[in-house]
């Protein structure tokens, strides 16, 4: 695999992961069960750099079988595709008779040219994320071999240099993951605290008018069937609920189905379209997210998105903040289904919100909109604190593998 040398300091050199390895071994292919023999580590089991052993499933294998894919303290997994495809992590302390699964590579460090945790590190830096990079771009689902892993190049260091190196590392990067756990706690409490202002702003409100249903302020339904045989390649946008989280999110949206203009204008003619000023809620999956529809034209998936119009007595900035602070909780106990949550049409009209005059509800809308503002910039500048730290890793990494360290 080629990859972008530099000049070494004295002593060190460049070698391959296959030299530095005893082993580079592919995972058992089988389904995870609940009562096997052996703990099955999966892909999804590692989250954020760790394994939590206690939610790993099992599977039922032959001894010959555990021998040849146990764990063991320093072997090195990583991801073969998808979106963690290149990440490793460092095995410590498995369960007795741990496996791992085919999507999963270990490798196996030779102890007498390199030390295990050093390896790790090499395998955060810049420069290996770069050839990773280059190895999925083009590519539909990103991926990493063991021939690929086995020709990475690695810059090594005398053995006692490399134990300098990682007790170094782990002092200063460990303060600096504490600190990123920190702010993204922080980020975590933004959203509570906003949450709780605008429920506190609701309080009064609950108590001093009277309430309607949905039904009473607006029409609530959902849109006419489109069928796959339905889309083409270009023509009038159809959202389906990942658009509308986007939306809701103020984000950018790449549009990949269409309908034609032909079967749009037949569509609106008999059941209408969603138009500026109208809301649109997502009932199904993820539940609760809304969208206040401005001035382009598009359809949506029904079932997936229910459409409240014709609001009468009522703005639709309004309605999203009444219904996002009134009745989330409660939306949640209504859903129906254990793996995939639903809300029904006649749940979200049976719904009741206090109801004030257009005047008040602006003033309401205004404080949480205040609220939402402050929450927004809050976020925004942890998340910047967040990216600094991430920078500041990514070159502390770097210099460490350049002897700079």
């Amino acid at each position: 695999m080629e990859q972008v040398l530099y000049k070494l300091p004295d002593g060190w050199e460049w070698h391959s992961v296959k030299k530095l390895s005893h082993n580079i071994q592919y995972g058992h292919t089988a389904k995870a069960e609940s009562n096997g023999n052996a703990k099955f580590l999966r892909i999804t089991d590692i989250q954020n750099g760790k394994i939590d052993w206690q939610g790993v499933p099992t599977v039922s294998l032959e001894e010959k079988e555990i021998s040849k894919y146990a764990l063991n303290d320093d072997d090195l997994i990583f991801a073969r595709s998808g979106a963690t495809a290149g990440k490793s992590i460092l095995i410590k302390n498995a369960p007795k008779d741990a496996v791992f699964a085919s999507y999963l590579i270990r490798i196996v460090p030779n102890k007498k040219d390199i030390i295990p945790e050093y390896l790790r590190y090499f395998f955060l830096t810049p420069a290996y994320w770069e050839v990773v990079g280059q190895n999925a771009a083009g590519a539909a689902q990103p991926n990493i071999n063991g021939t690929k892993l086995s020709e990475f190049i690695v810059p090594v260091a005398p053995q006692g240099e490399q134990k300098r190196i990682v007790e170094k590392l782990d002092a200063i990067l460990t303060r600096i993951d504490t600190a990123i756990e920190h702010l993204q706690e922080s980020v975590t409490l933004a959203d509570a605290l906003f949450e709780s202002s605008q429920s506190e702003i609701f309080n009064d409100v609950l108590s001093n008018y009277q309430h309607s249903t949905i039904d009473e302020i607006c029409i609530v339904t959902s849109s006419k069937r489109i069928f796959k045989s339905d889309y083409v390649e270009s023509g009038i946008p159809f959202y389906r609920t990942k658009e509308i989280v986007d939306l809701s999110k103020e984000k950018t949206i790449s549009t990949e189905l269409f309908i034609d203009k032909e079967k749009f204008s037949e569509i609106c003619g008999k059941f209408g379209a969603p138009k500026k000023g109208d809301l649109l809620f997502s009932a199904v999956g993820t539940i609760g997210v809304m969208w206040i529809v401005d001035e382009r034209e598009f359809y949506f998936k029904d079932g997936n998105l229910l459409w409240l119009k014709d609001m009468n007595g009522v703005t639709p900035e309004y309605l999203k903040s009444a219904i996002s602070a009134v009745l989330t909780e409660k939306i949640k106990d209504r859903s129906q289904g254990a793996a995939y949550k639903a809300i029904s049409i006649t749940n979200l009209k049976a719904f009741e919100i206090p109801l004030p005059s257009i005047e008040e509800q602006k003033s309401i809308v205004a404080k949480i909109e205040h609220v939402s503002s402050v929450t927004k910039k809050t976020k925004q500048e942890l998340s910047l604190q967040i990216n600094d730290l991430h920078k500041l890793k990514a070159s502390i990494l770097d210099s460490a593998f350049k002897g700079e360290l």
